[in-house]
């Protein structure tokens, strides 16, 4: 498989692309105005204790505060040795983790007023929080330092047993004793110079955060995650990586500077791209990521997905669309559903979708089509960086994915809701605006009034009403004993309407449909 990253940069935004055989699989994006807090590390203080669902929030001197639950809280950083006691009588002793975390109830570890050092692990999204955690880490591009534990792990996209071994013993004879390291799966290649020079620079890291960290009080910033250009050249470029092309000298000589130190020999593969067409168009990748928005995704067999959110989940269906097949309506079917399965798991890295995904399969009768779906979607899944599961198929072609989410996916970040349906999608029809027309006049008071009444409603709607030699229009000047004056007003949403008596009168506005809807 042929990989390249991109990395374009203008005044107003950062982006970089992660490309698999000439196809867009992974974006980054980076704003000025927009501050990312994920990796962060704050010296926070607890605002308040909610022990019904066992969690506090964490001031850190950003406008809202952040959430962390008791399953995050590691009470070994913040108890005294004559609470071990406490500690020994919560620990799940039956856990295999990086360090023995004691479920202790989180009023029994955490007071308000109390300062302590937190992580920022999830960004907000939505209405919610940013989530923190005190089990700190901060990464490298090899290596991730684990602070007060002998832990080492090992990246799980190995299976090797002896790799894993020889890895884990190599590490414990370099790092200093009361530090944990996970090797990272950029890291299962490298040399033992190489671990040890960036176990030199963790252990630097750390040891500045900490001596911020106990300077002074109050909510404050003592680590901050890499830039983009730093973290995208971190965890995308390796050996697999067959170019970077970078439009911006700057970005150029920051992605130069740290590979001299990282991975000198990949520095023939940063390329400076000069020529006058915008990086992005010359790989036809801003047409890719205007579609990546979109509710339907074209399959070439002419079969489509259809991607839905939902408070809970998210949902993919599959369609045949246009594609009739050659052959039977199950080898059709089956060669659909094939065909989407690498699509779903794209749009998944692409969209950086997350949660619970529920994927609708075309029903398929046979055993062997079944097995072969799921083989092709786990065997996928794991080309994905981020912490992927997925189930087998149910008897009524449900698939149930899960998918580590971190940040706001694509949607959020590109999109707004729509101020007319408030995300639903749709409108009221001309017709169901005309009968709450109707509604209204008769709840105003304008039935019987003789009165010239004037109607300020939307084209589409004024269209609707005038149909057959104005039938409707002349109907509710019947029904309400009035006269209308039809005003056409393309400001107003197409379930939107405003009603005047008369001249003196103020205008009534009926209500909009998301308000109606939302009811």
């Amino acid at each position: 498989m042929e990989k390249e990253i991109l990395l374009s940069s203008t005044s107003t935004e950062k982006r970089a692309v992660l490309l698999e055989d000439k196809k867009v699989v992974e974006l980054a994006v980076e704003r000025p105005q927009q501050y990312r807090l994920l990796g962060n590390i704050y010296r926070g203080k607890i605002v308040s204790i909610l022990p019904g669902i066992q969690s506090a929030f964490v001031d850190i001197g950003q406008q809202k505060n952040v959430f962390l639950h008791a399953a995050d809280v590691d009470p070994a950083l913040l108890l005294d040795n004559k609470d071990e006691a406490l500690i020994e009588r919560y620990t799940d002793r039956g856990r295999s983790s990086r360090r023995k975390v004691a479920r202790v109830p989180i009023e029994q570890v955490l007071e308000e007023g109390q300062e302590i050092l937190v992580q920022v692990v999830k960004e907000p999204i939505g209405n919610k929080s940013a989530k923190v955690t005190t089990q700190i880490s901060i990464a490298g591009r090899f290596l991730v330092l684990v602070p007060d534990t002998d832990f080492i792990g090992v990246s799980k996209k190995t299976s090797d047993l002896r790799k894993r071994r020889r890895l884990k013993e190599l590490i414990a004879q370099i790092k200093p004793a009361g530090i944990g390291f996970i090797v990272r799966t950029i890291g299962l290649k490298v040399s033992e110079t190489e671990f040890v020079n960036e176990i030199h620079s963790l252990i630097e890291a750390w040891r500045e955060t900490q001596e911020l960290a106990l300077k002074g009080t109050g909510p404050c910033q003592v680590y901050r995650e890499e830039a983009i250009t730093t973290r995208v050249i971190r965890d995308m470029f390796s050996e697999d990586v067959k170019q970077l092309l970078v439009d911006l000298e700057s970005d150029y000589n920051e992605v130069r500077d740290y590979l001299k130190a990282a991975a000198p020999n990949l520095l023939d593969r940063v390329k400076m791209y000069k020529a006058k067409v915008p990086l992005f168009d010359k790989y036809d990748i801003e047409k890719e990521l205007e579609r990546s928005v979109r509710r339907k995704v074209w399959l070439k067999s002419g079969g489509y997905l259809l991607i839905d959110h939902t408070e809970a989940l998210l949902a993919i269906d599959v369609n045949t669309g246009r594609n009739v097949g050659k052959a039977s309506l199950e080898e059709t079917i089956y060669k659909t559903n094939l065909e989407a399965v690498p699509e779903i798991c794209r749009q998944l890295r692409l969209r950086d979708l997350g949660g619970i995904i529920v994927v609708d399969f075309i029903d398929m009768r046979r055993t062997e089509h079944r097995r072969r779906i799921e083989e092709e979607v786990r065997r996928t899944v794991r080309r994905d960086p981020t912490a992927t599961s997925c189930t087998g198929l149910s008897k009524f072609g449900l698939m149930e994915i899960t998918r580590k989410r971190v940040r706001p996916e694509l949607q959020e970040l590109y999109t707004d809701v729509c101020h007319a349906c408030n995300g639903l999608g749709r409108v009221f029809s001309p017709a169901t605006v005309t009968t709450r027309i109707d509604r209204e006049l008769k709840r105003t008071g304008a039935s019987g009034s003789k009165n010239t009444v004037t109607l300020a409603i939307h084209p589409a709607v004024a269209a609707y009403l005038h149909e057959n030699e104005d039938r409707m229009v002349h109907q509710l000047e019947r029904e309400h004993d009035c006269r209308l004056e039809i005003m056409e007003d393309e400001e107003l949403d197409q379930d939107e309407f405003e009603v005047r008596r008369n001249k003196t009168d103020s205008r009534r506005k009926g209500r909009t449909g998301k308000q109606a809807l939302a009811k």
